[in-house]
């Protein structure tokens, strides 16, 4: 018998490709041009959380795009309930996620210790 933990994970994979492709989709240019990063699926199943890349974003637009991203939850889970054959999609929330912009300022920060460190 398969373990729950795993049987989550498989569901939480599926649903991160089927979110990924649910996006892209969308017939909004602003929000079909986003990335997900991750979809992180609760013990339960009826809850997940999508964190989209935040790089090149402002601060002052992200509340804007989680507003439409909101609004567009409803399209998206039936489409990902439709492409995976579920009978009922987690509900969605979604974060920005700024660890890439992150790791690339400290790589940055890195090289120039490095370059003077010559």
């Amino acid at each position: 018998m398969i373990d729950a933990n795993v049987r989550r994970l498989r569901a939480q994979n599926a649903l991160y490709e089927r979110l990924c492709e649910a996006i892209a989709s969308l017939n909004d240019e602003e929000l079909a041009s986003l990335s997900a990063l991750e979809a992180v699926l609760s013990r339960d199943k009826k809850d997940a959380t999508a964190l989209i890349d935040a790089s090149g974003i402002s601060p002052n637009d992200r509340p804007r795009l989680l507003s439409k991203l909101k609004k567009a939850s409803g399209y998206l889970s039936g489409y990902i309930a439709t492409a995976q054959g579920w009978r009922q999609a987690p509900a969605l929330h979604f974060r920005f996620d700024d660890s890439l912009e992150n790791a690339a300022r400290l790589d940055e920060i890195f090289a120039r210790i490095r370059k003077e460190d010559k």
